[in-house]
């Protein structure tokens, strides 16, 4: 039997490899055109990020800004950038300083009242572009990133809803607005699991009206999720999401 040279076993390694990539990962036709972008937070740190808007519908948009989880990124709202630019919006999903592709910084106790920066300047971002609504922004973040939700509600004007994902009342004083008095948050949806609630319910009391709540029982233990996975095993979740920003923002 003649013997098969090593280049076409390596060949037909790497075809196998790509089929059964695609096999995994079928290709689909995506609602939405992306693009890699970056900018500067409020006080000069480097900001990564991506920018979505849908194919088929024109500028302006209503731009809503992702912010994630600790010790996550910018990818772990992927699974849902397709139901937001169905709607409608063109959304920025950015990395946290410090984590992802953002420019690295010192996590010590002073950080996370650092973290409205990252939204002072995702805003200005938006504000130089020529295709949002710059009055009709939203903000979407979960754990940490809806902390940063909760705070933006309160200190920026341009911010006109948020949703706020299993926050904890127990990160930084200013991202709380402890001892601000032009801290205002409002207009929020909160979003939590029922064991969250003693520990959110502070966040909730401080803010002004409008805002609504939305606790989540699992029927389950064993399915029970706080944050971004909330949205992934609890569809009532994700339904209450999009439609809260379809009828405030």
């Amino acid at each position: 039997m003649a013997r098969i040279q090593p280049y076409i076993l390596v060949s037909i390694v790497i075809i196998s490899a790509i089929t059964g990539w695609y096999l995994i990962n079928p290709t689909e036709e995506k609602p939405y055109i992306s693009e890699e972008v970056s900018f500067l937070a409020s006080d000069g740190i480097k900001i990564s990020a991506t920018w979505y808007v849908p194919k088929e519908l024109e500028a302006p948009y209503k731009p809503v800004i992702l912010s994630h989880e600790f010790d996550g990124d910018r990818q772990d709202w992927n699974p849902f950038i397709s139901d937001f630019v169905e709607r409608g919006y063109a959304i920025l999903a950015y990395d946290i300083r410090g984590f992802g592709e953002s420019q690295n910084v010192d996590k010590s106790e002073e950080y996370y009242d650092t973290l409205i920066s990252d939204i002072e300047g995702a805003v200005t971002y938006l504000r130089n572009r020529n295709d949002v609504i710059i009055d009709r922004i939203g903000i979407v973040g979960a754990q940490l990133g809806g902390n940063i939700a909760y705070a933006a509600s309160g200190y920026i004007e341009e911010i006109k809803v948020s949703v706020v994902i299993s926050p904890s009342a127990d990160i930084g004083s200013l991202i709380r607005g402890e001892g601000v008095d032009t801290f205002n948050p409002h207009s929020i949806l909160f979003q939590y699991l029922d064991t969250e609630r003693t520990n959110i319910q502070p966040l909730i009391d401080r803010a002004e009206e409008p805002k609504t709540s939305r606790l989540y029982r699992p029927e389950s233990p064993s399915v029970r999720a706080s944050g971004i996975s909330l949205l992934h095993r609890d569809l009532r979740a994700l339904s209450d999401l999009l439609r809260y920003l379809d009828e405030n923002l």
